[in-house]
Formats: structure tokens, C-alpha cells, sequence
């Protein structure tokens, strides 16, 4: 009857004449359905819309359940995708569902084509469930791009002259595919200044720009590579690029408790890091070195500098806070994957679970903070000069740890009464503060010496003991209840026949104690001597052993088990004041500033290195160490391991996940650091989201091409410098910047590569190159970090300059330097107006400004003329072209000069913070 209803409403035009729920629908349809729109449910929808949580009163996994519709009514009208409200959420029309993030274009496509077909569904079909953790994982493994195994694609064939290499001919199908041609290759002064700032982040000198120009031999650009990979100045390019994604910093962030937050040694990661992309140390070994260096290096070995990556990241107040980063830093900046969403329940989207996440926590948990030699200790001809200052201050810490301790284990073997009173009555202290027999202040009784008393009461008193019945007796009983009772307790204390030691019993028969502090005292006079003995013993049990009769069994009662006098040394830390601590704090900051700012300071590094004894981690559940859950084994993430990876056995583990993350069969770790070096060459990576390569990551624009360049980098033992070279001896990497109009229409971001892409140079680049310029760059290599940005602005390269991850400098974040706080895979880029207010207000600018022009402040031969040509080809590497050079010698010829600052400084600091200084072509 249903049936026959619809067909009549369908005739009368009320309904559109579509299958219904009881029609099975033709094969094709079905396929579809279940090739392409099931999965799209499945990946965005039924996690908040399904069996378990149904948002707004909306299930999307059943036929029946999406024509009902939600809370707000139905949803989807039957073969009419643009009247459905559900095809304008997915579209952001309306609401914005899924939330996260818009689907890809062709997903959208596939549910607007199911809703027109009718909403194709199997008639017998199940309603669509989550798929387990284990169904994620094969099918993840199977179907992501970024898990497949990388291959060695052979390159297509595209005809014509234009490709020089591989690298060529895959760019150039994807554009005779889409009906485009590359652009023309850029001029030679393009090209070296280009090549030049892309790998050693400078600008060229007019005399290197002249030879190259006037240079024809076909090896040219060849040797100009060579030249720029060989200068020890590509580290220190390249090297700030990993820095970036190593969240270098100087310092440790924020402390609480008043210390020197500066790293002693946070340099000499950065040096390591510079030598060894000037090594082209090859970049498994780079990554081992980095997590496990301590495996295979010795003491004064400079590869226990990389082990840096671990330690210099930001100190949280909370352990577990400070391990989730070193995950992330391994896992993000290295895999591409973001593994730490894994903390508190499974990755919401990778197939990445707690028990991946802990099992990696382990590897990273059970850590000694090291600070190993990485050189000869006395390598700077100052070091003796620091070593005597050293020994002064590690004295004067000495000999403080040795007063304060002295002072506790004395105070805990002189002062019975204060500690023993507190221990067992049960008054406030405000009250056992005005017994007279305290010997010490309130404030002086030190909590923790008071807490060894009461466990020690916990665990040694007994009624019937020899030596500490009758304490037990009074504590139970209460203070007034003893007062009352005294005498009685005294005489069965003291009778003939007494299980009391007969020492304790003759001093209470003489002392006859009527108050529980006069009972006290009475052990206070009898523990004396023993503490005395204690004392000058040396704070050594073993005193005991001389001692007789019943003095001998009461020290051997005092001393037994975790005796409140036999202190060990975690007792001398817990009962140290807080003054004591301060004190302390105060000597290890002179020893930490000593060691960083003193120059003969002996070569160390921030290191780490594994506990003895390494347990299995545990899963914290919710994130909370608090809860914990099943133990789990330290092991590599499973979506990365071809079968179900072996526990690792080697101490943490570190060297052996470094070994996992380096091998051959990961098809992500050639492919993250080869899509960086491209990113950094081309402004713009091939995967949009290089530090996440995980199932929400968009497909590289040219998957073949990455395969090609990851390949490459194996093939040649993992040699960056290699991989440079490959990229730049390209066409694509040497076509002109220059836009055409008609493919920017097609292609606006220029993903398909029909020219060179315009960048703005780094904040590094533009602060060294202005220093270049100016011909006041310090180049060394090495050394303690400098303030950069404080008077007299010390000309070295900026990567040398001191990073505060706590306070760093607005004018840094300006120039979207990326935040130390995390791993950063790469740096925004913005256009603000602080960025235009520093270069025309800054000194820094001014002063390479004048720098620029002092050179002809003595030559007063030189002509205005020579004074522009100069200018030009010191900051421009060209000469002005007529109608600029009329137009500044206008301005110059009809200025006045204003005190130091001349017109000459201002046409200097124009070309300095020109678009043409600014960009790179």
C-alpha cells in the first residue's frame, strides 16, 4: 500500500520519483555507494553522528536515520542535492560540518551525486560502524600515501629541450597535462644572487655576480653550487633551518624558583648542528647521532652534542609535560606525524593509539641529564683561569651542603624533646611550642626530623617495648589521661619484674614524671648521651658496638630500622629550611653563570643518558599519571612497522628507534626531510603540511616527483648537499620569477610550478645580508649566543644571537621567527606594519645605512655619480638604471643635511629596505 501511495504522489509531482528504501537499487549505484561515499561517512561523519553519539539527534549511518533527519528536521531532500541542508553543511554554506576542516572537492562531489541518484544503500546493509583501532591500522597502512612504500619512479617522457634533469620531466608532464609550459630560465644575476641567499642565506659581492655573468664555460652555475655547498657559511643557512624544527633555544623557559633560566651549553647543539650540515654528515647518521650519540660515542666525542635535540627543548614545570615534547620533536619533526595527540586517548584521525604513544614515552622517560665533554677540556687557553674560579665556587657550594647538613643531623641527635613531643602528643603545635623544655624555636624544628619521629613511633612503639613502652602508652592514653593516671603507670613502669629496661625504669623512678612532657624530658636526658656519642663518632652507627649493658640497648633501640638519627642523604635534603635551599640555589646560579659566560669554559654539551634500571611504561590513562593502566612495551608506532614491531631490548631503547626511524622500508623519513629541503628552495613545500603527513594531510602536489627526490636522497647515502645540488642544477629550480597572467588565472599558488617562486627573505637573511652589504658582517663560526639586538648590535650572524624561548623579542615574532616552544616545520609569513615601522625607525638600520656610506667620507674626489653606483652595486649587485639615478641625485643635490644624518644615509637605508633588497627573484 506504502508503495503504491508513493507512486501515485510521485505521479501528482508531490515527491520526486526516486528509489525508496524498500527498492533495491541497480548494481552500479550500490558500487558506487560503497566505493565512494561509505568511506567518506566513515572518515568524517559517523565518530560524532553514528551508533554511539548522535550531535543535534543526527545519525548518518543508516538510510532510514539520515531520511529521518535531526533535532531541527530532515536534512536531505531525495534527488535534490542543492535544497539538502546536508550537502550545504559540507559545503560551508551553513553550518560547517565536519568541523575540523572542509573535505576535499571530490567528496563533496560524491555526496552530492548519491543524494541526486536518490541515496543509493544496500537493502540488507548494516548501519556504517567505527572501525576498531586494528581495522584503522591495515587500513591506513594500505591506503594513505604517505605509508606506501617509496619508489624510484622512473621519470616520464616529455620531448623538447627543456628538462635538464629527473626533476624536469616530472614538473613538466603535470603542466603539458593541464595545457601549460614552463617559463623561460631566469638571467645569470638573477640566478646567483638566488642560489646564493637559498644556501648560505647572503647575497653575492658585485665582483661574484660580475664573474659568474661574464663567466660562459657551460660548468659555470655548475662551480657556482660547488663554491656556496663548500662555504662554511651553508651551515650556518641550512643548520637554522633545523633548528626550527629542533625548538632551539638558550633557554630553559619558565622556573618558578628564581633560577638562571639560560642553558650552559645550549650553543653547542647549535655548533653541532652547523658542523654537521658543513660535514653533510649524511642524515641517518645525523638523526642517530641526535637520539642515541651516547651509544657509540665516547666522552669528548663531538657527536654527544646532538644529543641536544633531547635536552634544550622547553623545561615544563610537570615531567611528563617535558616528555610529551621530546616525543613531539622526534615524531613531528622528523616522521611528520603527530603522534602526541595520542596522549589521552587514541589519535582522533592516524591510526596511532595510547599504547604507540606510552610505548614511546618509555623510550624518552627513563633519562639522566647529562653535560659530557665533546672536546679537550682544556681546549681555550683560559680554562685554567676558569677551572680556579670553578673549584672556588664548587668549594663554597661543598662547603655549604656540608654546614647544612651538619646542622640537621646535630639539631636530630641533640634535640630529642622538640621532635619527640611533636611526635607523640596530640596538641597543636602552637600549644607544644610553649612547653618549657623546647630547646629549640618553633620556627627553627625542622617538619621533616619531626615526620622521622612519627613514622619511627608507627613502626617501633609497642606497649610492652623495653625501651619505648611507656611513650606508647602516653601517646594512646593522651596528655590529661596520663596527668591522671601517672602513678599508677609509674609504679607498674617501675615494679620489680618490669619488661621496662631497667635504665629507663631507674630514671623514671627518680624523675617521677607527672605530665606527658615531663615523661619526654625524662628520655631526653637518657638519649643525650647517646646523641653525643653519635655525634663524635662521626654520625657512625657502628659507635653502638662499644657501648655496655643497657646504654648499648637503648642506642641500638634508637638507631634500629629507619632510625630518625641515621639520617641517610634524601633525609638532608627533605629537612633542609627553605632559607637553606635559597642559599643553595644562589651558589649553583654563580656556578651556572660562571659556566656560561666565563671564556675558558671547558667544551661540554646538553646531554642525556640512560638510568640503570629502565622499567616498562605504562599507560597514563586520560593523560593523568595519577591513573594508571596496562603496562606496554617501548616499540616503534605499529602504522610504520611492516609486521607488529619487537620490543626494544638496548637500555631505553633510543638507538634502536633511531635505527627504525632511519631505515630503509620508513617510507616517511626521506620523504619529510626531502619535501623540507624542496620547501626551502621553492618557498612553498610539495606536501602542504610538512610536520603532518598523517591521514588528514593533503596528497603532495607531485606525489611522483617527492618519491623521486626521497629516492635520490637514499640512493646517494643520504647526502643533503647532494640532494641541494640535484634540486638547483634543474630547470624548474632556474626559471624566471616573472607572472603571466593567464596560468596565475588557472593556477594562483602556482602548485603546478610554471615558474620561479618570489619569496621575502627571513628575518636571518634580511639582518645578515643588511650586515653583508654594509660590509660589517662577522662570519665566524661558533660561540656563546649574543645579544643581537641590544647596543652596540654585535655584527655576527643572527643565528649566533640569544633566544629567551621565555621573553623572545616582539621584533623577532615580527618577522615570524617561530616560537621555541615547539617544534616548528615551518614559518608563517605575514605582512604587518611593525615589520615597515622597524626598518625605517630601527639603529640597526641606520647604522648600515652610514656604514654604507662612510666608505667615501674621506674621498671627497668621488662624484655624486660614483657615490650611487656604489651604493647600487653594494646593496643591489646592479647599477641604477638612468631614470633612479636622476631621481636620487635630485633628491641628494636639494637635502640638507641634518646633523650625522645625511641625504646620502637615507638614499643607503631606501636601498636597504627596498622590495628589491627584500625579495629574492
Amino acid at each position: 500500500m506504502r508503495i503504491f501511495a508513493s507512486a501515485i504522489a510521485a505521479l501528482l509531482g508531490l515527491v520526486p520519483a526516486v528509489a525508496t528504501a524498500e527498492t533495491n537499487f541497480p548494481a552500479e549505484q550500490i558500487e558506487f555507494f560503497e566505493k565512494s561515499v561509505r568511506p567518506v561517512f566513515l572518515k568524517h561523519c559517523v565518530e560524532c553522528h553514528g551508533a554511539e553519539k548522535q550531535e543535534a539527534g543526527l545519525r548518518l549511518d543508516g538510510r532510514a536515520a539520515i531520511l529521518k533527519g535531526s533535532d531541527e528536521g530532515k536534512i536531505v531532500v531525495e534527488g535534490k542535492p542543492d535544497e539538502s541542508g546536508l550537502i550545504h553543511a559540507i559545503r560551508y554554506e551553513t553550518y560547517e560540518m565536519p568541523p575540523a576542516a572542509k573535505m576535499p572537492d571530490e567528496e563533496i562531489a560524491a555526496i552530492e551525486k548519491w543524494v541526486k541518484l536518490g541515496m543509493p544503500w544496500p537493502v540488507e546493509a548494516e548501519p556504517i560502524a567505527p572501525q576498531t583501532f586494528d581495522e584503522r591500522l591495515v587500513t591506513d597502512k594500505n591506503d594513505h600515501w604517505a605509508y606506501q612504500p617509496i619508489q624510484d619512479p622512473p621519470a616520464p617522457e616529455t620531448g623538447g629541450d627543456w628538462a635538464k634533469n629527473e626533476i624536469d620531466r616530472f614538473v613538466e608532464h603535470r603542466l603539458q597535462a593541464n595545457d601549460m609550459t614552463p617559463a623561460p630560465l631566469t638571467d645569470k644575476a638573477t640566478l646567483i644572487r638566488r642560489a646564493t641567499f637559498d644556501l648560505i642565506g647572503l647575497p653575492p659581492t658585485q665582483a661574484e655576480v660580475d664573474a659568474f655573468v661574464n663567466d660562459d664555460s657551460l660548468a659555470a652555475y655548475e662551480r657556482l653550487i660547488d663554491r656556496l655547498l663548500a662555504s662554511p657559511q651553508y651551515g650556518v643557512k641550512w643548520g637554522r633551518v633545523w633548528l626550527d624544527v629542533a625548538r632551539y633555544s638558550d633557554t630553559r623557559g619558565y622556573l618558578n624558583d628564581g633560577q638562571d633560566r639560560r642553558f650552559p651549553y645550549a650553543h653547542a647543539y647549535r655548533d653541532y648542528v652547523i658542523d654537521s650540515f658543513n660535514r653533510d654528515t649524511p642524515y641517518d647518521e645525523f638523526i642517530k647521532e641526535q637520539l642515541a650519540a651516547d651509544y657509540f660515542a665516547q666522552e669528548g666525542d663531538r657527536r654527544l652534542a646532538g644529543l641536544g635535540l633531547i635536552r634544550i627543548g622547553r623545561q615544563f614545570l610537570k615531567h611528563q609535560d617535558t616528555i610529551d615534547d621530546r616525543i613531539d620533536v622526534v615524531t613531528r619533526g622528523v616522521l611528520g606525524l603527530t603522534v602526541t595527540c595520542a596522549r589521552c586517548h587514541d589519535h582522533k584521525y592516524d591510526a596511532i593509539n595510547m599504547a604507540d604513544y606510552y610505548g614511546l614515552y618509555g623510550v624518552f622517560d627513563p633519562l639522566h641529564e647529562t653535560m659530557p665533554l665533546v672536546g679537550p677540556i682544556d681546549a681555550d687557553p683560559r680554562y685554567p683561569e676558569f677551572k680556579k674560579r670553578h673549584d672556588e665556587l664548587q668549594q663554597e657550594l661543598a662547603n655549604h651542603h656540608a654546614n647544612v647538613e651538619k646542622s640537621i643531623r646535630t639539631e636530630a641527635s641533640t634535640h630529642f624533646f622538640d621532635f619527640i613531643v611533636r611526635a607523640i602528643s596530640q596538641k597543636q603545635d602552637v600549644e607544644v611550642a610553649k612547653y618549657e623544655q623546647n630547646e629549640l624555636e618553633a620556627k627553627n624544628v625542622r617538619p621533616h626530623l619531626v615526620n622521622k619521629w612519627k613514622g619511627f613511633a608507627d613502626r617501633e612503639f609497642k606497649p610492652e617495648h623495653p625501651i619505648w613502652g611507656p611513650l606508647q602508652e602516653t601517646r594512646a592514653l593522651g596528655e590529661e589521661a596520663y596527668a591522671e593516671q601517672h602513678e599508677a603507670l609509674l609504679a607498674k613502669w617501675t615494679a620489680e619484674g618490669s619488661s621496662v629496661n631497667p635504665a629507663i625504669r631507674e630514671a623514671l623512678a627518680a624523675a617521677k614524671p607527672a605530665t606527658l612532657m615531663a615523661l619526654v624530658d625524662t628520655y631526653d636526658e637518657l638519649l643525650k648521651p647517646i646523641g653525643q656519642a653519635y655525634r663524635e663518632a662521626g654520625f657512625d652507627r657502628s659507635f653502638v658496638d662499644k657501648l655496655e649493658g643497657d646504654q648499648k640497648a637503648i642506642a641500638q633501640a634508637v638507631l634500629h630500622g629507619n632510625s630518625p638519627l641515621a639520617l641517610n642523604d634524601g633525609d638532608v635534603r627533605a629537612a633542609a629550611f627553605t632559607s637553606d635551599r635559597r642559599v643553595q640555589k644562589e651558589i649553583e646560579g654563580k656556578i651556572r653563570a660562571h659556566e656560561i659566560d666565563s671564556p675558558g669554559a671547558p667544551p661540554r654539551a646538553m646531554a642525556v643518558s640512560d638510568r640503570e634500571k629502565v622499567g616498562k611504561p605504562v599507560i597514563f590513562l586520560r593523560g593523568d599519571p595519577g591513573r594508571r593502566g596496562d603496562k606496554v612495551d617501548r616499540q616503534f608506532l605499529r602504522v610504520l612497522d611492516e609486521s607488529d614491531p619487537s620490543p626494544y631490548t638496548q637500555g631505553s631503547g633510543r638507538l634502536e628507534l633511531a635505527e627504525d626511524i632511519v631505515a630503509d622500508d620508513n617510507p616517511l623519513t626521506a620523504r619529510v626531510i626531502a619535501n623540507r629541503v624542496w620547501m626551502g628552495h621553492f618557498d612553498r613545500p610539495l606536501v602542504l603540511t610538512p610536520g603532518d603527513f598523517g591521514v588528514r594531510s593533503d596528497p603532495p602536489t607531485h606525489p611522483l616527483l617527492l618519491d623521486h627526490l626521497a629516492s635520490y636522497l637514499q640512493k646517494n647515502g643520504w647526502s643533503l648537499k647532494t640532494l641541494h645540488k640535484h634540486i638547483m642544477l634543474s630547470a624548474t629550480y632556474q626559471q624566471s620569477s616573472e607572472d603571466r597572467p593567464e596560468l596565475r588565472q588557472r593556477d594562483p599558488e602556482n602548485r603546478l610550478l610554471w615558474k620561479m617562486n618570489r619569496r621575502r627573505l627571513s628575518f636571518e637573511e634580511m639582518r645578515d645580508g643588511m650586515l653583508a652589504a654594509s660590509g660589517g658582517l662577522d662570519d665566524a663560526l661558533g660561540g656563546r649566543a649574543v645579544k643581537i639586538l641590544e647596543d652596540p648590535y654585535p655584527p655576527r650572524r643572527t643565528v649566533y644571537g640569544f633566544v629567551d624561548r621565555q621573553d623572545l623579542p616582539n621584533l623577532y615574532r615580527a618577522f615570524d621567527y617561530p616560537s621555541p616552544d615547539a617544534t616548528s616545520p615551518e614559518r608563517s609569513k605575514t605582512s604587518v606594519p611593525q615589520q615597515a615601522l622597524y626598518l625605517l625607525n630601527s639603529p640597526f638600520v641606520a647604522r648600515q645605512a652610514q656604514r654604507l656610506t662612510d666608505r667615501w667620507k674621506d674621498q671627497p674626489e668621488i662624484s655624486d655619480e660614483e657615490k650611487l653606483a656604489q651604493l647600487f652595486r653594494a646593496v643591489l649587485q646592479r647599477s641604477p638604471q638612468p631614470e633612479e639615478e636622476a631621481m636620487l641625485l635630485d633628491y641628494v643635490q636639494n637635502s640638507e643635511q641634518k646633523g650625522d644624518w645625511s641625504a646620502w644615509d637615507n638614499v643607503a637605508q631606501v636601498l636597504l629596505v627596498s622590495n628589491e633588497f627584500m625579495f629574492v627573484d
